[in-house]
């Protein structure tokens, strides 16, 4: 465990060992970042940035995989605080090409896209196609397999289609729009697509992919953003835990962090209160919300809200108690198995709440 001079001495230390003996049996390597009170408590490594090399430090560059969705959301939500259009508009004003013949294409709205419950399915299958326009084409081609709003059903092309709206919106592509929206604004330099150069050389390997014969490193693991370019709403982005923490603290805080204005208040704060239930399913804008204390929410209070990332990433920030904890990992370069890394999450969450709130 590799962990920066100068933390303090207040740390989780049952949440550093959860996640130091998962190294080698849930991941290979791994970040834990944790947030009390907007003082950083916690900001450690594990593991390697690939088999037999580099230590990981806590600059360590993750393929964030669906915590893309967070950072896209965001910068819908940032034009919606621009006007430039409404939650319930519909997404045939951005989408003409998204109407056809089922007459509830018509009904799908922003709100429905931010927050699972559009109809659409929850993927498609891209590897065939090339090119990020060809892959939004199949998504606005693809049928509704149930009604806008009928129930939550977690979909990648929902959020295709919100990176796209960004862009369209925006009037830049969406790497640009997120830069300018999001990480100039949170101070974040490191969070983007497709690493190169020196921000390669810290970025952590996820698997051996038999499909591109080799062990990706800088290259996306998901398989449509990968036919997309590597750029795309649902999944794409890389960055460091502090980075994504700051995401995090920045909701917490109402839409602002360090002085910095992001989301107007009302924006922030109603993103992060419930919108859509389904089972046993709570959907914000763009955000999970705690539905009950089954992994890999854990102790967390009920007004919790987070997400996980396919790659072995989440973030999950507790208002109530004023933490944030965000931990990266490369868990697809162990499995694909998604129970290890759930209860890896859920330990880690438990023992953060034990460590640092226990009255």
């Amino acid at each position: 465990m590799i962990q920066p001079a100068g933390s303090p001495r207040a740390q989780p230390h049952a949440a550093l060992a959860a996640v130091e003996r998962a190294i080698g049996t849930v991941c290979s390597c791994a970040v834990l970042h944790v947030r009390s009170a907007g003082e950083t408590v916690c900001d450690a490594a594990f593991g390697e940035l690939t088999p037999g090399g580099p230590a990981a430090t806590h600059d360590a560059v993750f393929d964030l995989a669906s915590l893309t969705k967070i950072v896209a959301g965001t910068a819908l939500l940032a034009l919606l605080d621009a006007r430039r259009f409404a939650l319930d508009d519909p997404i045939l004003q951005t989408f003409p090409e998204f109407g056809g013949r089922d007459p509830r294409r018509k009904a799908v709205t922003f709100r429905h896209l931010l927050t699972h419950t559009s109809g659409l399915p929850p993927s498609v299958n891209a590897r065939a196609e090339l090119g990020y326009a060809r892959v939004v084409e199949r998504v606005c081609d693809t049928p509704l397999t149930q009604a806008p709003g009928e129930r939550v059903v977690y979909s990648d092309c929902g959020f295709i289609l919100i990176g796209e709206a960004v862009a369209r919106l925006a009037g830049v592509p969406l790497p640009i729009a997120l830069q300018a929206l999001v990480f100039d604004p949170l101070a974040i330099a490191t969070c983007g697509f497709v690493p190169q150069g020196a921000i390669l050389e810290r970025t952590v390997c996820t698997e051996r992919d038999a499909y591109r014969g080799k062990l990706l490193r800088g290259e996306v693991h998901d398989e449509t953003c990968w036919a997309m370019g590597g750029v795309g709403g649902h999944a794409g982005l890389f960055g460091t835990a502090g980075d994504v923490a700051r995401v995090g603290e920045m909701y917490r805080e109402a839409g602002q962090y360090a002085g910095r204005r992001v989301l107007q208040r009302p924006t922030a704060q109603t993103a992060v209160r419930e919108h859509a239930r389904s089972d046993d399913e709570r959907r914000g804008l763009a955000w999970a919300l705690k539905a009950r204390d089954a992994r890999p929410w854990g102790l967390l209070s009920g007004a919790s809200f987070g997400h996980t990332g396919y790659t072995g990433t989440s973030l999950f920030v507790d208002p109530k108690r004023a933490l944030t904890i965000a931990l990266l990992t490369n868990r697809v370069y162990i499995s694909r198995d998604p129970g290890p890394i759930a209860d890896l999450r859920m330990r880690v969450h438990d023992a953060v709440i034990s460590d640092l709130c226990a009255s």
